[in-house]
Order: structure tokens, then C-alpha cells, then sequence
């Protein structure tokens, strides 16, 4: 795939993410701590479960840009590597919404089992898209090919750097959806707020 392509898409739906999530940010108390059932997540706690989850990329992304990328040739052209492209293939939602590779969530991405998730939650998760966006940037001046990040499986698995925004930025595509699902069910404002984007 075009490199320039990939970035561009990458940029557009984190643009759409910070803009869902600073509207999010607006509704009362009551709306983002709400669950739909006991067992399920309130939207605070999705949006630290994307910060735990999508951070581990991002530091390992400005980690290997800070140490390389200045020092690597522009490549037009990114290949996801076989594991990187798998996992991010499983990661999307289908085209109609829905998400047909459920996964359990490990014990150290799990919000209420780790710190919890607080208001201050979605503002890590705006800075954190920021952050995103800043070494999309400085990907166009780079071969996202010959860098890797370590997993969030651990060191076994490392994916090439194009893959490493590919998988965190659709797995927050997935709980985009769980928060749409959230949300409308919550009293109040947060019925008349949600559809707004």
C-alpha cells in the first residue's frame, strides 16, 4: 500500500476519534459513569482501557522514531508485515459495525481490575491521539517498513512501524463502537448528545 495513503487514512480516523472524544468529554457525570449492565464498562473506562492498551505502541513508536527515523530513507511504499497485518485484519469492525473476532481482555488492560478510569481518562486519551498524529507527520519522511515496535504480547512479537499505528489505532476503532453502544443507553443528556459529531 502507498505509504502516503496508509498516513492519510490513519491521520482522518484519529481527527474523527479526538473529535468524538472531546464531545464525549462534555457530557454530565452520570452519563460516563454509566454501565449498561454491571458487568460492562462505563465510557471513562473504555477510554482508559484504549489509553493502557494503545499506549504501549505510542511510547514504543517515539522511542524507535527518536532512535531511527531521521537515519532511514523515505519508502513509498509500506507491506504489514504477516502478524502485524493478521492482528490488525482481526482488530477492525466490519463495514456494516459489527466485530466478529471478540478477544477477552488481558488482566493489565482492564480498567476497574488495574488504576480505574476517571474524567482525567479521556484527556490522556486526547493527548495520547495528539501524539499519534505528531509521528504521523514525521512518518512521511521515513520507511515505516525497516522500524519495529514490540507487541503488546511482549518482545516475541514485534511489528513493523506502520503496523504499530495500524493495530492500536483500529483496536480504538472497535471500542468506538462499544462506546456508541454505551452511551444511547444512558440517561439524560446523553441521549441528545451522542449523535452529534
Amino acid at each position: 500500500m502507498r505509504t502516503t495513503e496508509l498516513i492519510d487514512q490513519l491521520d482522518a480516523t484519529l481527527e474523527g476519534q479526538l473529535h468524538r472524544a472531546r464531545a464525549v468529554r462534555q457530557l454530565p457525570a452520570e452519563a460516563l459513569l454509566y454501565r449498561p449492565v454491571p458487568e460492562k464498562w462505563n465510557a471513562l473506562e473504555i477510554f482508559e482501557h484504549m489509553c493502557l492498551s494503545s499506549g504501549i505502541y505510542l511510547r514504543g513508536l517515539e522511542r524507535v522514531f527518536n532512535e531511527r527515523a531521521e537515519s532511514l530513507r523515505i519508502n513509498p511504499e509500506f507491506n504489514p508485515g504477516p502478524l502485524g497485518g493478521y492482528f490488525t485484519r482481526s482488530m477492525l469492525p466490519g463495514p456494516d459495525g459489527t466485530i466478529s473476532n471478540r478477544m477477552k481482555t488481558l488482566r493489565m488492560f482492564d480498567p476497574p481490575r488495574n488504576s480505574g478510569a476517571s474524567q482525567e481518562s479521556i484527556d490522556k486519551f486526547i493527548d495520547l491521539c495528539e501524539r499519534f498524529r505528531k509521528l504521523l507527520v514525521r512518518a512521511r519522511r521515513t520507511d515505516l517498513n525497516r522500524m519495529r515496535v514490540t507487541s503488546s504480547l511482549g518482545p516475541i512479537v514485534r511489528f513493523k512501524a506502520g503496523d504499530a499505528f495500524r493495530f492500536p489505532i483500529a483496536h480504538q476503532q472497535r471500542h468506538f463502537l462499544q462506546l456508541e453502544r454505551t452511551l444511547p443507553a444512558a440517561p439524560g443528556p446523553a441521549q441528545r448528545t451522542t449523535t452529534s459529531r
